[in-house]
């Protein structure tokens, strides 16, 4: 039967998997979580047009920038060609010089990770990496480098005024904000901006894709919080600061095995959402016993964790400093 060349093309979600590059677990997700589209249905079978091809294929262009897909599932075709041709522009005034760029680094893991990867990062020249961020903004001012990679892992509205000072005061090539827990809010204001925001960990490969294509420890003491009347409790002692872990996330085991890596970077995320939970905002003192029994459970967590890595260095008679 020869189809009229006036009904519109329409694909299945096989096709638009390889024409997108999206796989189709990814697909169902996304439809489900943000209806990113509205596919038609056809005798249990979802039916694609080609508007809907090409709107997905902006996304996952966007996504592959380094976009939260939260960020871009709900905006407009012409909001996703904007961003899209951002990244254009950038990239076209970054091509030409072929020249390093110059990256200044803030963060917890980061300033002891960068300097790890900096041979797999040759496009980048590593000027300064800072766990202070008054002295990652006073290199900022006086160094003026094409590219700030942020490490913040509980994104919160003052670190939102601190990076849009960035923006609007020195004007960067590019600046990346790796997170681990923020609002969906925030997330979109730093979209606006033009920041990308990507979710830790972060692999030297993605850190690399992501700046190509576009191109704090805790106090020593326990802590004791008394809130709404709960009893106090005391918040058990970091025994790994970022530099150890740091060190774990690479060390070399005996055999091949990646547990020190894996503890690691749960104990990182573990201290972000530590972090996180005890600065989040409370409306009433419920909230603030709720944030509280939050904070301590993962205190408690992360110090079972921390147990267990130090077990494992004992087993592996592995130096950390």
């Amino acid at each position: 039967m020869t189809v009229s060349q006036n009904v519109e093309p329409t694909y299945g979600i096989a096709a638009v998997s390889r024409l997108t590059g999206i796989p189709v677990d990814t697909l169902r997700v996304w439809e489900r979580r943000y209806q990113i589209v509205t596919p038609e249905r056809t005798e249990n079978k979802r039916v694609y047009t080609h508007a809907d091809v090409g709107r997905l294929t902006l996304i996952k262009q966007l996504v592959d920038h380094g976009h939260a897909i939260s960020a871009v599932a709900h905006k407009s075709e012409t909001e996703l060609l904007e961003l899209k041709q951002v990244h254009l522009e950038s990239q076209a005034l970054i091509a030409p010089t072929n020249q390093p760029l110059r990256t200044l680094v803030y963060g917890d893991s980061l300033p002891f990770l960068l300097p790890q990867w900096k041979d797999s990062l040759s496009f980048i020249d590593l000027i300064g990496c800072h766990q202070s961020f008054l002295a990652f903004e006073d290199a900022v001012k006086a160094e003026k480098p094409d590219l700030l990679i942020l490490e913040m892992p509980a994104l919160r509205h003052e670190k939102l005024t601190d990076i849009r000072n960035l923006v609007s005061l020195y004007r960067p090539q590019k600046i990346v904000v790796i997170y681990t827990f923020g609002m969906k809010v925030l997330l979109n204001e730093l979209d606006k901006m033009g920041v990308v925001t990507m979710r830790s960990p972060v692999t030297v490969n993605q850190l690399r894709q992501i700046c190509m294509v576009d191109a704090g420890n805790q106090s020593p003491n326990p802590i004791v919080l008394q809130t709404s009347g709960l009893p106090k409790e005391t918040i058990p002692v970091r025994r790994f600061d970022s530099e150890m872990l740091a060190a774990a996330a690479t060390v070399k085991t005996k055999i091949q095995c990646e547990c020190p890596q894996h503890l690691a970077d749960l104990l990182f995320r573990l201290n972000a959402f530590e972090a996180y939970s005890a600065d989040c905002e409370n409306r009433n003192d419920q909230d603030a016993a709720l944030h509280q029994h939050l904070h301590q459970e993962t205190a408690r967590a992360r110090a079972i964790l921390e147990d267990a890595l130090d077990y494992l260095i004992q087993c592996e008679n592995i130096e950390l400093v």
